[in-house]
C-alpha cells in the first residue's frame, strides 16, 4: 500500500477514534428520556411488530429495526443503547474529512472534521438513542457518493452503494427527501448535456424511491395529518430563531457572530469570482442553505424548524464554514489564522457532560422517596410511561405488549397504584385515596390539572426537575 493510500485510510480512521473516545465521556450522564425510551421499548419487539406499531409515527422505522438487532446482543442498558449513535457520529466525522480532502483540499477536510469533533450539537445527538446521529451519517455518506458521481469518479459499484444509502436515508427520516432533492437539482444543472451520466443518476434515484415505495402512502398520510393538525412546535420568530439555531450548531453566540463575519467576508471577497466557484462548493452551499432555510420558511405554515430535525443541514454547514474560513486569507501559512481561531473557539466552548434537560431518573427517584404503599402516583401524559417504566420497574418495561403497544405497561402499573393519564378522570381519584404524587412532563394543561387535584387535596410540596418535569405532592385535608 502506497503512503498516499495509507494516509487516506489512516486519517479518517483517526478522526473516527477521536470522536468515539471524546464522546464516550458523558454518555451515561443523562437519563434515558424524551423519545429514547420509546425507541428502546419498541426495538425489543420482532421486526414485523416494530413496522406495524411505528407505521403511523413521525419517523420511518429504520433506526428501531437496527436497534432491535443491537439489543439482541447488548441489551437495553442506558449506555448500551446509545453506543450506536456514538459510532454513527464517529463515521460522520471520518466522512467529513473525506469529503473535504477528496473534493476540496486536505485543509478543508481537517478543519471540517475538527469543528465537527468539538461541536456540542454533534455530541448531544451522539448521546441519544434516537435516529438523528444515523440520519447525519447517512446524509454525509450520500453526499460523498454524490460528489464522486458529479466529479466522474463513479462506477457501477459506487452507484449501487449510493442507491442503497439513499434508500436507507429515506427510511431513516422523511426529511431525507430534501437531500435527494438537492442532489437531483445539481445533477440536472451540471450534467444535463451528458445523457449517459444523468441517466445513471436518475436510475439510481428511481431505484431508491422504489425501495421506499411501501412507505410512500404513509408519508402522504402523515404530511396530510400534520398539515391539518399541526405539530408540537411553534412557528419561527424571525431572526432570533435562526440565530438560536446557529448558536446550537457552533457552541454559542460569540462563535456565531464570528462565523457570520467569516461567511460574509468569504462572500464579499469572492463576489467578483462567482464564475470561478467550483460546482463542488455550490453543492456544499446548497446542502446547507436549501433545507435549512426551506424548513425555516415552511415552518411559518407547518412548524418543523427544530434542532433535532436539522442534522442533515448541520453537516453541510460545517463543511461550508470550513471552506469559507480558508478562503479569507490566501497566503499559504497565514490562511490558517482564521480556521485556527475558529477551532480554538469550538474547543474552548465544547462540553463533554452535556445536560439534556430531561431528568427522568432523578424525578423517579424523588417519587419513590415520597411514595408509600398508600400513595397514588399519577403521571401525565400517559404515553411517557415508557421513560418512567424504565426507572420505576425495568421488568415491566421489558414485558412489552406487542399487540397493543403500551397498554399492558399502563395496566400493569395500576397494580402498583401508578396511573398514567391524559385527563384528570383517568386518575380514578375517590374518597379512599388520601395522598397523591403527581408527576408531569411535556407542558400541557399543567395548572388546570393541579387545580383539579386541589379541589380535594392540599398541595404540600412541589419539586421541579429542569427543564420539563414537575413533581407535586398532595395530601387530603384531615377532617376533625
Amino acid at each position: 500500500m502506497s503512503r498516499t493510500r495509507r494516509y487516506s485510510v489512516f486519517i479518517p480512521f483517526l478522526f473516527f477514534i477521536i470522536n468515539v473516545f471524546l464522546r464516550w465521556i458523558g454518555i451515561e450522564v443523562n437519563s434515558l428520556a424524551g423519545d429514547e425510551p420509546f425507541s428502546v421499548y419498541f426495538a425489543q419487539m420482532e421486526v414485523p411488530d416494530i413496522l406495524r406499531h411505528l407505521r403511523p409515527g413521525n419517523n420511518p422505522p429504520l433506526y428501531e429495526v437496527f436497534l432491535h438487532f443491537w439489543e439482541q446482543f447488548f441489551g437495553i442498558g442506558e449506555v448500551a443503547v446509545r453506543i450506536p449513535s456514538l459510532i454513527f457520529t464517529g463515521i460522520t466525522a471520518a466522512f467529513m474529512y473525506k469529503i473535504g480532502n477528496e473534493f476540496f483540499s486536505k485543509s478543508v477536510g481537517i478543519v471540517a472534521a475538527l469543528l465537527f469533533t468539538f461541536s456540542n450539537y454533534a455530541t448531544y445527538f451522539s448521546h441519544e438513542a434516537r435516529v438523528y446521529a444515523l440520519f447525519g451519517m447517512l446524509t454525509s455518506l450520500s453526499f460523498y457518493y454524490f460528489l464522486r458521481w458529479l466529479n466522474d469518479r463513479y462506477s457501477v459499484k459506487t452507484l449501487v452503494i449510493f442507491t442503497i444509502l439513499n434508500g436507507l436515508l429515506l427510511y431513516a427520516h422523511y426529511f431525507g427527501i430534501m437531500v435527494l432533492g438537492v442532489q437531483g437539482g445539481f445533477a440536472i444543472l451540471f450534467s444535463f448535456n451528458n445523457a449517459k451520466k444523468l441517466g445513471a443518476f436518475a436510475l439510481s434515484i428511481l431505484i431508491s424511491l422504489v425501495l421506499f415505495g411501501p412507505y410512500v402512502p404513509v408519508v402522504l398520510e402523515q404530511f396530510t395529518k400534520t398539515k391539518t393538525d399541526g405539530t408540537w412546535l411553534q412557528p419561527p420568530s424571525g431572526w432570533p430563531t435562526i440565530e438560536y439555531m446557529l448558536m446550537q450548531f457552533v457552541n454559542g453566540k460569540i462563535i456565531t457572530t464570528m462565523l457570520l463575519i467569516i461567511i460574509g467576508l468569504g462572500v464579499i471577497l469572492n463576489l467578483k469570482k462567482l464564475h470561478l466557484v467550483s460546482k463542488n462548493t455550490w453543492v456544499i452551499i446548497a446542502w446547507f442553505v436549501v433545507p435549512f432555510f426551506g424548513m425555516y420558511f415552511l415552518s411559518y405554515e407547518v412548524p418543523m424548524f427544530h434542532n433535532r430535525y436539522l442534522m442533515h443541514t448541520f453537516v453541510g454547514f460545517i463543511l461550508l464554514v470550513s471552506i469559507a474560513s480558508l478562503s479569507i486569507i490566501k497566503m499559504p501559512i497565514a490562511k490558517w489564522i482564521v480556521p485556527t481561531v475558529l477551532i480554538v473557539g469550538f474547543v474552548l466552548k465544547s462540553e463533554r457532560n452535556l445536560d439534556n434537560g430531561r431528568h427522568t431518573k432523578e424525578a423517579v427517584a424523588k417519587v419513590q422517596e415520597l411514595r408509600d404503599a398508600d400513595t397514588r402516583v399519577v403521571m401525565f401524559p400517559k404515553y411517557r410511561i415508557f421513560g418512567y417504566a424504565y426507572y420505576f420497574n425495568i421488568d415491566r418495561f421489558k414485558n412489552f405488549d406487542k399487540e397493543y403497544a403500551y397498554y399492558d405497561v399502563l395496566e400493569g402499573f395500576k397494580e402498583e397504584n401508578f396511573y398514567g393519564i391524559n385527563q384528570y378522570s383517568e386518575a380514578r381519584i375517590d374518597s379512599t385515596v388520601s395522598r397523591v404524587v403527581f408527576l408531569m412532563t411535556d407542558g400541557g394543561p399543567k395548572e388546570q390539572l393541579i387545580s383539579e387535584f386541589e379541589k380535594d387535596f392540599n398541595l404540600t410540596s412541589k419539586y421541579f426537575f429542569p427543564e420539563i418535569i414537575d413533581v407535586c405532592e398532595f395530601n387530603r385535608p384531615r377532617t376533625e
